[in-house]
């Protein structure tokens, strides 16, 4: 039997963190580069180019998301998602 457990982690945001996020949004930078989001996709705050690149590095071991967050240099991650549109889907989700 498998189960699925959900962790809940408090990170502290360092001040500095908070303002140059605050700067980023305000301007409309990515969060990780400080430069123009441009029409590419945005994900938690940065380009797709620069997440994927931090993703690379949590997975190399250099970094972890952790850090990133608190510095300043990824946002959160969002609950949610697009809501379902299929009838059957709908079902189910409501039965978990």
């Amino acid at each position: 039997m498998q189960v699925s457990i959900k962790e809940t982690r408090w990170i502290e945001v360092k001040k500095s963190a908070m303002e140059r996020i605050t700067k980023a949004q305000t301007e409309g930078l990515c969060v990780a580069c400080m430069q123009p989001l441009d029409a590419m996709r945005v994900i938690r705050g940065c380009h797709e180019r620069c997440y994927k690149a931090t993703i690379r590095a949590i997975d190399k071991g250099l970094t972890t998301e952790a850090d990133r967050v608190a510095a300043g240099k990824l946002l959160e991650s969002q609950t949610g998602g697009r809501e379902p549109t299929n009838a059957v889907t709908k079902e189910l989700a409501v039965a978990r």
